[in-house]
């Protein structure tokens, strides 16, 4: 498995890592300069990043011998949130900070399982998923956490994101539904946020099992992950010209 780029306008695919181990989940960073990564080519998986322009050498950024996920790069390039597996305490969620001595520091680590973690676009709080209600719902904190905490998602949710401007948050419901809530940010930690009610969009047949999608910065166009029943795709028509009706004695 390796990691392709898609160009939009030439609507052209290109490789963009070559190692023959798997790599997925990339992210880019909030420059569009450079793409964060996994790859388990050092026997688990850890995180690497490597220059968009497809120049230079994959770079060996975290590894710690758990399973490490990537899921977001903080809008000033300072913080990345990424997943640990952990036998013991199952999927927590890290900081690795990109300045001083890149020491990584724990965000969320209790006995149940916290996911898909994004920073707001301020850069204040961390928008997650966790199991510690049952159902997978969509929870905020602020970053640093203090351990104030709200819920956003009211039936289930998974794979939050937020809005450029942070007044948006959109995930998908436990139907399937691409979900957004409005939201008010208060204007430090030690402040209240506000969540409006959760409003349906559409039902986005997002694929089961890891379901993704990503937003634009206002908030109008999605780009979802569709797994259809049959991955085969449909049976080709095959259309024979210039033929000829023969009799059979």
């Amino acid at each position: 498995m390796d990691i392709w780029l898609f160009d939009l306008t030439r609507r052209v695919s290109s490789r963009f890592t070559f190692d023959p181990r798997t790599d997925r989940d990339p992210v880019w960073s909030p420059d569009g300069s450079r793409i964060l990564f996994r790859s388990d080519r050092e026997g688990g998986h850890s995180l690497y990043q490597k220059v968009a322009s497809g120049a230079g050498t994959d770079e060996l950024l975290l590894k710690t011998g758990q399973t490490l996920i990537p899921y977001d790069w903080s809008l000033d390039g300072r913080f990345l949130a990424y997943e640990s597996i952990d036998p013991k305490t199952s999927a927590d969620l890290w900081i690795l900070p990109l300045e001083g001595d890149r020491k990584p520091v724990p965000f969320l680590k209790t006995e149940f399982s916290e996911q898909d973690a994004q920073f707001s676009p301020d850069g204040r709080w961390i928008a997650y998923q966790s199991t510690e209600s049952g159902p997978q719902q969509v929870y905020v904190q602020p970053f640093p956490a203090t351990g104030a905490k709200w819920q956003i998602s009211k039936s289930g949710g998974t794979v939050p994101k937020w809005r450029r401007d942070g007044k948006e948050l959109f995930y998908l419901a436990a139907d399937r539904q691409l979900t957004a809530v409005d939201v008010t940010l208060p204007r430090d930690a030690k402040g209240s946020l506000q969540a409006g009610i959760p409003k349906p969009l559409f039902a986005s047949r997002a694929a089961g099992g890891l379901p993704r999608f990503a937003g634009s910065r206002d908030g109008q166009r999605f780009l979802i992950f569709v797994r259809t029943e049959d991955d085969s795709g449909p049976s080709p028509a095959t259309v024979v010209l210039n033929w000829a009706a023969g009799v059979r004695k």
